[in-house]
């Protein structure tokens, strides 16, 4: 995998970085961690999305959001060549391929143009582009329609995350 471009993280929203503990981050980003985290382990037994993580996104009224997980992890496990760090759901710390995931997905919600970690080319959604693009942009989508924005919760004075639970701490 090419390292990301450093426009991606030159947005203050975007500034995930690794051995970042969970407990720093918004609601968004430690729910979307959590969910790729018990998707990720799933996989591995076979399953194809978990009824926890099912059961999170009914709570937030996204009835096909485990599904659109799922999606996204099979695609990352397609489109990079090496064996990704993604961590048990109780670590508490972010991992590098997480950072970049976060990222990903909150540049994706942003509409940036600038090209994103796992993209191919550049700008949004191009030909040819990682199988990635489809899935993460279904998920930025949906957490974006449930009122979960990325970067929020790193912002100073966004009162939105507050309000949020944190998973971790």
């Amino acid at each position: 995998m090419k390292p990301a471009p450093t426009a991606i993280f030159e947005n203050p929203a975007a500034a995930y970085a690794p051995e970042q503990p969970l407990s720093e981050l918004g609601f968004a980003e430690q729910f979307v961690v959590w969910c790729l985290r018990v998707q990720w382990r799933a996989a591995e037994d076979g399953a194809p999305h978990p009824l926890l993580v099912q059961r999170a996104f009914d709570a937030l009224e996204l009835p096909g959001g485990a599904e659109t997980v799922a999606d996204l992890a099979q695609a990352l496990r397609r489109a990079v060549a090496r064996p990704l760090s993604i961590p048990c759901p109780h670590w508490r710390v972010l991992t590098s391929d997480e950072a970049r995931i976060l990222a990903f997905i909150g540049a994706l919600q942003r509409r940036e143009r600038a090209s994103p970690p796992f993209a191919r080319h550049g700008g949004p959604a191009p030909c040819g582009a990682s199988p990635v693009w489809a899935p993460a942009q279904r998920l930025a989508l949906a957490l974006a329609a449930a009122g979960l924005r990325l970067g929020n919760g790193l912002l100073p004075g966004v009162a939105f995350p507050e309000a949020m639970p944190r998973l971790l701490h």
